[in-house]
C-alpha cells in the first residue's frame, strides 16, 4: 500500500517521499503528477532504515532549492 509521508513544494515542483511495501521513494514533478520516481537504497542495494531514507529525501528537498530549473 502506498503512502505519502511527506511532500514539499519547490518553485512550482513537489517533491513527495512515500512509502510502498517497506521501501522509500522520491517523487518528483509537478503537484499530483510524478514526473520521476527514485528508490531510495543504501549503497549496496539494500533497504535502508526510515532515518536513512529521510535524511536523503531532506537531501534531495536541499538539492532541488539550489539547483534552477523550471518545471519537470
Amino acid at each position: 500500500m502506498k503512502k505519502t509521508l511527506l511532500t514539499v513544494t519547490v518553485n512550482g515542483n513537489e517533491i513527495a517521499f512515500i512509502k510502498d511495501q517497506g521501501h522509500y521513494f522520491i517523487h518528483w514533478g509537478e503537484q499530483g503528477k510524478p514526473r520521476a520516481v527514485k528508490k531510495i537504497t543504501t549503497p549496496s542495494g539494500r533497504k535502508p532504515s526510515q532515518n536513512s531514507a529521510h535524511k536523503q529525501f531532506l537531501e534531495a528537498v536541499q538539492a532541488t532549492k539550489v539547483l534552477k530549473f523550471s518545471r519537470l
